[in-house]
């Protein structure tokens, strides 16, 4: 008997090339759509860092000026792009006043009261500045006297009969000498308030090539400490339209532009420009570089 066979048919040359183009139309589109979600949390993620690095300098540059005192000559410098000022670094009493130079103060950790308090010890070189409530009954003299701190000692026999100590809860704590340039003036006694302040300043600096951040820097042992970065980066210092601006006011909402009137600063209005570090765009379209920015005012509370 004849052998019957069976014939199998295949995919013609048209067919693969028909297929083979709806397989490539597909993926171009969903390499388009990768790319395009891709690029997305790539500008999403990075305006998110540019958010949290504004965030990050609104809380620090805010809390540095808003304690100095403008009229008491805290503010020691400034420009649109950069400001020098003296921060306030601690606050404390007197609780013996050991010479005319040298007062002694209570420890930072007291069992009963929060009489000393800083983030960061003062030093030889830091302003130290005690209140002089004068001679006479009214405030007409009353003045913050500013004296430049030359030692800091601690011991823990010091302040041995002050009763804003507890003689038995604080015994053994370090108290603090200090020893400043000058004579405080007779009518300093123990219970005067003291502040202390260190020179601050903060600019722009070119961290890398083309990428320029915040920079922070303190004065101590009569030199400018390594700046460091606290922010950024931002758009590169171009006058008003620089990373980095700062606006000076009166009282009566007058410009301040001079250093020379710096005593009537009350306000100081702060622009920042953030830049993105990588660019991103659409797909098939121009690169586009992301960018944010943050504008706050600070109104210095210590006028007088």
């Amino acid at each position: 008997m004849p052998r019957l066979t069976r014939t199998r048919r295949g995919f013609s040359i048209a067919e693969l090339l028909i297929t083979l183009g709806i397989l490539g139309v597909i993926g171009v589109i969903v390499s388009r759509l990768m790319i395009g979600q891709q690029r997305f949390y790539q500008r999403t993620n990075e305006q998110m860092e540019m958010r949290r690095e504004l965030r990050s300098a609104m809380s620090l540059i805010p809390a540095d000026l808003r304690s100095i005192s403008s009229s008491g000559g805290d503010l020691t410098d400034f420009d649109n792009s950069s400001i020098q000022f003296r921060a306030v670094i601690g606050a404390s009493m007197i609780c013996n006043k050991a010479s005319s130079t040298q007062m002694d103060i209570p420890p930072i950790n007291m069992a009963r009261n929060t009489l000393t308090s800083w983030y960061t010890q003062p030093v030889a070189g830091d302003t130290l500045w005690v209140f002089n409530d004068s001679l006479s009954r009214g405030a007409e003299d009353d003045e913050w006297k500013g004296l430049r701190i030359t030692s800091v000692a601690q011991s823990t026999t010091l302040c041995p009969l002050s009763p804003y100590l507890d003689a038995a809860l604080d015994a053994g704590k370090p108290r603090f000498r200090i020893t400043v340039n000058a004579s405080m003036g007779d009518s300093v006694k123990a219970g005067s308030a003291i502040r202390f302040t260190r020179s601050t300043r903060y600019f722009l600096d070119d961290e890398t090539s083309g990428s320029w951040y915040l920079h922070r820097s303190e004065y101590l042992d009569g030199n400018w400490t390594d700046a460091v970065a606290v922010s950024g980066p931002y758009a590169a210092p171009a006058g008003s339209a620089g990373g980095m601006r700062f606006a000076y006011y009166d009282s009566l909402g007058a410009a301040v532009t001079s250093v020379a009137n710096s005593r009537r600063v009350s306000r100081i209005d702060l622009l920042l420009r953030a830049k993105g570090q990588n660019s991103s765009g659409s797909v098939g379209g121009a690169s586009v570089q992301n960018t944010d920015s943050l504008a706050f005012r600070i109104a210095l509370r210590n006028r007088q």
